[in-house]
C-alpha cells in the first residue's frame, strides 16, 4: 500500500469529501507564504481528472478548516435541493427490474438500469439509475464499454460505461415519470431532426 500523497500542485491534499457533483480539498504546503488552501474539484472533462477550482489560501489553519467545513454544508444543501425535485419512490433499481443485460447486444434506444452499487452514497437513488442509451462501443455490443445516454431524470448527457449496467428495465417496472421523461426526450429528438431536415 502506497503512503504516497495525493498532490494538487505542490499542496499535499490532507483532507477531501466528495458529495454531489463537487469535491472539496483542502492542502497543505508549508513553504508557501499560505500554507493552507480550500478548493473545489470537479471531474467533468474528458480526461476525468480533478480540475480545482475557486481556490482560497490562508496561513490560518482554523480558518481553512472553517471554510472547508462551509464548502462541505454547501454541497450537502444543493444536493439535497437537487433531489427534492424527484418527487418519487427514491429506493434503487435492482436486476429484479431488469431485462438481464447481455453485453454483446445492442442497447441503444433502450432504457437501461445502471447498477447503484458503486455510486456514491448520495446517488444511490433510482432518480439517478434509468438512461436512454444512444451510442457508444459499449452500447452497441462492441468491443469497448463507451455507453453514451440520456439521464431520464436529469436530462443529462453522459458518458457511462457498459459494466455499470444491469439490464434493460422490464416494461412492467417502467414507472411514470420514467416514461413521461422518455416521452419528451423522444419528442425533443424528432422536433431535432425536423428542423435539421429543414434547413438542408
Amino acid at each position: 500500500m502506497s503512503d504516497e500523497k495525493r498532490m494538487l500542485g505542490s499542496y499535499a491534499v490532507e483532507q477531501s469529501i466528495h458529495i454531489g457533483s463537487k469535491e472539496v480539498v483542502f492542502g497543505v504546503d508549508q513553504t508557501e507564504k499560505s500554507p493552507f488552501i480550500v478548493c473545489y474539484c470537479t471531474y467533468d472533462n474528458p480526461f476525468g481528472a480533478a480540475w480545482p477550482t475557486e481556490a482560497i489560501g490562508t496561513d490560518d489553519y482554523l480558518e481553512a478548516m472553517q471554510e472547508f467545513c462551509n464548502r462541505v454544508q454547501t454541497q450537502i444543501e444543493q444536493t439535497r435541493a437537487e433531489q427534492e425535485k424527484f418527487n418519487f419512490d427514491m429506493a434503487p433499481f435492482t436486476i429484479e427490474d431488469c431485462i438481464p443485460d447481455k453485453k454483446d447486444q445492442s442497447i441503444i434506444g433502450k432504457v437501461v438500469v445502471l447498477n447503484a452499487e458503486p455510486k456514491r452514497y448520495e446517488y444511490q437513488h433510482s432518480a439517478y439509475q434509468l438512461i436512454l442509451a444512444e451510442g457508444g462501443n459499449g452500447a452497441s455490443g462492441g468491443r469497448g464499454q463507451a455507453v453514451f445516454a440520456t439521464c431520464l431524470a436529469t436530462g443529462e448527457h453522459g458518458r457511462w460505461e457498459r459494466y455499470d449496467v444491469l439490464g434493460e428495465i422490464r416494461p412492467e417496472r417502467m414507472p411514470e415519470w420514467a416514461k413521461e421523461a422518455l416521452a419528451r426526450i423522444q419528442a425533443q429528438e424528432k422536433a431535432k431532426k425536423h428542423r435539421e431536415r429543414e434547413e438542408r
